[in-house]
C-alpha cells in the first residue's frame, strides 16, 4: 500500500514481522519456555474455576438463573472459556514446536549430540543426570554440549537469522 506525505513523496506502508536473531540456546530453550506458558495458562483457568466454585457457581456448565449472581457466573463463565480456548491453542501450537525442534535435532549427524539436546531441551533434564545416563563427566558433557550447539547453529543456521517472533 502506498501513501503520499505532506511534501508529495511516496511512502511505502508494510506489516512487517519482526525478525530477531536468537542463539541455539535460545532457540532450544523456547521449547520449555512455551511449556511454562502452556501451565501458567492452565493454572489461571483453575483460579478462574475455584474462584466460580466460591461464589457458589458449577463448573459442569448447570446455572442457575438470579439477577446479580447472574452477571458474575456469566462473566466468570466467559473468561474461563476464553483461557480454555488458549489452552488449546497453546498445546497445539506447543505439540508442534515441539516436534519441529525434535525433528531438528535428530536430524543432527552426531548421535551423542542428538542424544544430549533431546535430553537437555525436550525433555528438560539436567546436566547432572545426563551425564549420569550418558556415562560422561559434568566438565566433559559441558563442553559436548558446547559442541551440540555449534552443530546445530551450522546446519539451521539460516533458521537461527530469520526466526521471526511470535
Amino acid at each position: 500500500m502506498w501513501s503520499v506525505s505532506g511534501k508529495g513523496e511516496r511512502q511505502s506502508e508494510f506489516l512487517v514481522k519482526e525478525v530477531i536473531i536468537i542463539t541455539v540456546k535460545e532457540y532450544l530453550m523456547l521449547v520449555s519456555k512455551k511449556d511454562a506458558e502452556l501451565d501458567n495458562l492452565q493454572n489461571d483457568k483453575e483460579s478462574l474455576e475455584a474462584m466460580l466454585y466460591s461464589f457458589g457457581g458449577r463448573i459442569d456448565g448447570d446455572r442457575v438463573q438470579s439477577s446479580r449472581e447472574n452477571d458474575k457466573f456469566g462473566s466468570l463463565f466467559s473468561r474461563i472459556d476464553e483461557k480454555e480456548q488458549k489452552i488449546i491453542s497453546a498445546i497445539e501450537e506447543l505439540i508442534n514446536f515441539k516436534l519441529r525442534v525434535s525433528g531438528q535435532i535428530n536430524a543432527l549427524k552426531d548421535k551423542r549430540h542428538v542424544k544430549l539436546l533431546y535430553m537437555r531441551y525436550i525433555q528438560y533434564q539436567s546436566f547432572e543426570t545426563i551425564s549420569v545416563e550418558m556415562g560422561y563427566t559434568y566438565q566433559y558433557l559441558i563442553e559436548l554440549h558446547g559442541q551440540a550447539l555449534k552443530e546445530f547453529s551450522k546446519t539451521y543456521k539460516t533458521l537461527l537469522k530469520t526466526y521471526e517472533a511470535a
